[in-house]
């Protein structure tokens, strides 16, 4: 029943992608639980070298192509031309595989319209771009019996899709942190970790006007970018605080991340992040509330700087909170019992 192959198409990111990352993810516990899945990358020889793996990987210029093309009302003589070049050096999706599309293509009905499709959706609040305004219901792949699941990764997003596509089947895996990588530290320096591609515009404010009323500080701003998956931990094991800018996540990694590292967590939930920001252990802050945000992070130092175990102490409950709940074996275990019902569903419609 699982001979089928699977296909997941992955855009390329120039920066460190999570949503990248858990594609390569549920391509090897797939193939690690006896099914034959893969990674559709567009140029031959590409693969994600950020995070150590050896996830399969295929190449399929043409595919990648098509769905630039496909929002074009019409394509020029040497597009066609181009598009016919590709289709001829690409290897041919079986007609009875399934192809697995990440939530930020629009145009999925048109691509291999005879095969059976899953959505992976790791953002629910990219689900409508692309698709303008007033489309109807046939328009969105959602909406498609050739569509056999949809799949999210929180209980936001479940909702979300649930509430946007009634008929729909949607289930949610539960994500796991890698606890050999992402594990409690106790030994904090005065450092405070963000991702500056996040919100730049309200990080840029918070940072600025903490650092212009505490000018005598000797906290150490530290912001984490273009770094590879074990930098980040390492950075993020010395950092006692970390300051998430999560904004309409599907689930919002880094800041579970840092709580695993033992990291008091400052800032925006992002709407997926309800569910793991407990003002037991972190210190949520409503979206766009920049002197919050800053007081916050003003209170969270001052604590530190008298009792440094306080902050530490709720770190470490952060972590055991995290390890508890969003397991690898919680998130295997999820990615199989939907993929065998998946199959299950896939065979009824042949």
């Amino acid at each position: 029943m699982i001979s089928r192959k699977i296909y997941f198409v992955c855009p390329t990111n120039p920066h460190p992608s999570g949503g990248v990352k858990q594609i390569y993810r549920m391509v090897d516990i797939l193939n690690k639980n006896g099914f034959d899945a893969a990674v559709i990358h567009k140029k031959a020889d590409q693969r994600e070298t950020w995070f150590p793996n050896n996830t399969k990987v295929v190449h399929n210029p043409y595919l990648f192509k098509l769905i630039k093309y496909l929002d074009k009302k019409k394509l020029s003589i040497s597009k066609k031309l181009k598009l016919m070049y590709l289709k001829k050096i690409s290897f041919s999706i079986e007609t009875d595989s399934i192809l697995v599309f990440p939530e930020i293509y629009s145009s999925i009905n048109k691509i291999e319209p005879f095969t059976k499709k899953v959505i992976f959706n790791q953002n629910c609040y990219y689900t409508f771009n692309g698709f303008p305004l007033g489309s109807s219901a046939e328009d969105f792949p959602y909406n498609k019996k050739n569509t056999l699941e949809t799949i999210v990764v929180s209980e936001d997003s479940k909702n979300y899709i649930q509430t946007a596509f009634p008929n729909t089947s949607v289930h949610r895996i539960r994500l796991g942190i890698n606890a050999s990588i992402f594990n409690f530290s106790e030994n904090k320096e005065k450092i405070i970790a963000f991702m500056p591609r996040k919100l730049s515009e309200d990080s840029t404010q918070i940072i600025n006007i903490f650092q212009s009323r505490n000018n005598n500080s000797d906290w150490k701003i530290m912001p984490i970018d273009n770094k590879s998956e074990n930098e980040v931990a390492e950075i993020l094991k010395k950092a006692a605080i970390f300051l998430s800018f999560n904004h309409k996540e599907g689930f919002g990694l880094p800041p579970v991340e840092a709580m695993s590292c033992g990291c008091y967590v400052i800032g925006y939930r992002g709407q997926a992040g309800k569910e793991y920001f407990n003002s037991e252990f972190s210190a949520p802050v409503e979206d766009g509330n920049i002197l919050e945000f800053v007081l916050k992070i003003e209170e969270a130092t001052k604590v530190y700087d008298r009792n440094p175990h306080e902050i530490i102490n709720k770190g470490r409950i952060a972590s055991e909170f995290v390890l508890a709940n969003y397991t690898i074996s919680n998130e295997e275990k999820d990615i199989i019992n939907i993929w065998n019902d998946i199959m299950v569903r896939a065979e009824k419609l042949e």
